[in-house]
């Protein structure tokens, strides 16, 4: 008899554990407003993330693609610029280089000897001229040129 009272007390303590465990839930589930429903709607969602996740994946990708598609067209605009201002720089040269070219070929001794007399006479005709002229090549012209 002893026995079956306690075998009974066990009984019904085990069945006491599992009413408190279902209360638990019960509570948990009003708490957080889940119902069956719910739960498998969550469940769902719970397995659509990681599939949401690798969608989000394959956008950004191709996203990627599209800005270093972007960046490389960039790149090949600024090479193409700076081709255009070196072949600009290139024509500039060849223009001073055909103007100097033109200029050495016109440049004499007795122009530079003018340009020398013009100077002096617009130095002379200054308030402030202070230099002192003395004549040292023939007939009073100024040397353009070194004497060896």
């Amino acid at each position: 008899m002893a026995e079956q009272r306690r075998s009974e007390y066990e009984l019904r303590m085990e069945q006491d554990r599992e009413a408190g465990r279902q209360i638990r839930r019960q509570r948990w589930a009003n708490a957080l407003g889940i119902t069956g429903a719910s739960l498998l709607v969550l469940a769902g969602v719970l397995f659509a993330i990681p599939a949401y996740g690798r969608y989000q994946a394959v956008l950004n990708a191709q996203n990627q693609v599209r800005v270093n598609e972007i960046m490389i067209a960039q790149q090949k605009q600024l090479i193409e610029v700076e081709q255009r201002k070196a072949s600009i720089r290139v024509e500039e040269a060849k223009g001073i280089a055909e103007s100097q070219r033109i200029i050495d070929a016109s440049l004499t001794l007795n122009y530079l000897q003018y340009l020398a007399i013009k100077a002096q006479e617009k130095m002379a005709g200054s308030p402030s001229h202070t230099q002192i002229y003395i004549p040292s090549g023939a007939n009073g012209i100024p040397l353009v040129k070194t004497v060896d």
